[in-house]
């Protein structure tokens, strides 16, 4: 009877904080005291906790609450209930004392990620083919440690890549040729080119739209990005087609929504990557050109030059990042993309029959690209299209 009355009032909030408050206080006042038997004073237990229950009735309204007040004494006499009490008070003290210390770790262990991500080789990847011996040399770890920590920065899209570089959020990229002489132009940002990657885009159409032909694609949308190799080719379609038509070119930057949009009937047209270009092929849908029938290779990882006092630590990095690349590229080459199955899983969510059905890609080490296609990507100026929707 006494215990369900003492659970009753503990079941009131607002009495329930008086309590553990004035609780406090008493194991504040006892923690000072030198005699140890002041814990089992009943007198000074009653009277203390009578004043508790005291302000606790000044709140509460109703008539159980006082009747429980008066027979408080009486739960007082059980020197167990009271050191039961006690020990929920020395709990609390020590949960607290342990959580300060807990909070004190994570906000330490916070810092120290801070700043090993502010020192770590960062590289902005997408989902595609072309970024495979990123993903390999992460995986595996084919760099030293002790050298350089590589982070991968997974991205939807080219443009947010560019806004990461131009940022300096990471000190490396995959992305395209095209993409980096535009950046060079209009942000003045310094990149080097340390690697050629074997991006293509394939022009993907819409089997249930009939689009069977670039002569089709005449009064339909092609889904490319602006300022990149899909806006050039673009602009090529009109004269590998032979029409004056309009071609609506609309903006939808990012990768895989640019797939699932052809793949739903909401595009007619699509510019798309390995191995989204191959998945889309297999479901029926046309290849109609790509990028290859150009004679350019577009590919490429960058490297951001920086003249911070880090720089030669940059340097150093990049380096092992190189070694690290060569790396994985020889084994790609050695094994085929079919061996590395489960990384084309895991990274751009391909299944089997479209890694299967793969065009056989090689990969290189680090180089510079071709200086004739250096030539033809500043000259290449984008014309306005018409008209133009843009598409996050």
């Amino acid at each position: 009877m006494r215990t369900a009355k003492l659970q009753q009032i503990f079941e009131k909030p607002h009495l329930r904080h008086i309590i553990f408050f004035h609780f406090t206080l008493l194991f504040q006042e006892l923690s000072t005291r030198q005699c140890h038997d002041s814990l089992t004073d009943t007198n000074y237990f009653q009277k203390f906790c009578y004043n508790i229950l005291l302000k606790a009735n000044n709140l509460a309204m109703s008539t159980e609450t006082r009747n429980f007040a008066e027979n408080f004494t009486l739960i007082m006499k059980i020197k167990s209930d009271i050191l039961i009490i006690l020990a929920l008070l020395l709990a609390m003290v020590s949960c607290g004392e342990s959580d300060s210390k807990a909070k004190a770790e994570r906000h330490a262990a916070a810092l120290k990620e801070r700043a090993d991500e502010a020192a770590a080789f960062k590289v902005a990847v997408t989902p595609t083919i072309d970024c495979l011996p990123l993903y390999l040399l992460k995986d595996s770890m084919l760099y030293d440690t002790a050298k350089v920590d590589i982070r991968l920065k997974p991205f939807s899209s080219h443009m947010d890549i560019d806004t990461a570089l131009v940022g300096g959020s990471v000190q490396a990229a995959a992305t395209e040729l095209v993409r980096i002489m535009d950046l060079r132009k209009r942000h003045k940002v310094l990149l080097r080119a340390v690697a050629v990657t074997p991006l293509q885009w394939v022009l993907v159409g819409n089997k249930k739209n009939n689009i069977t032909s670039l002569k089709r694609l005449a009064n339909h949308m092609i889904a490319m990005t602006r300022f990149s190799a899909t806006d050039w080719l673009t602009s090529q379609i009109k004269k590998d087609a032979g029409t004056d038509s309009i071609v609506f070119s609309v903006q939808i930057n990012d990768i895989q929504l640019r797939a699932k949009m052809l793949a739903n009937n909401e595009m007619d047209a699509a510019w798309l990557p390995q191995p989204y270009a191959t998945a889309a092929i297999s479901r029926g849908n046309i290849k109609l050109t790509d990028s290859e029938n150009e004679g350019r290779s577009f590919g490429l990882v960058v490297f951001r030059e920086t003249g911070a006092k880090d720089a030669d630590a940059r340097e150093e990095q990049l380096e092992e990042f190189k070694r690290a690349w060569n790396r994985a590229v020889e084994l790609i080459n050695k094994r085929g993309l079919r061996y590395y199955s489960a990384l084309i899983k895991k990274y751009m969510g391909a299944d089997e029959k479209t890694i299967a059905q793969l065009p056989k890609i090689k990969f290189k080490p680090c180089e510079g690209p071709s200086r004739a296609d250096v030539i033809a990507a500043e000259k290449i100026h984008f014309v306005k299209h018409t008209p133009k929707v843009q598409i996050r």
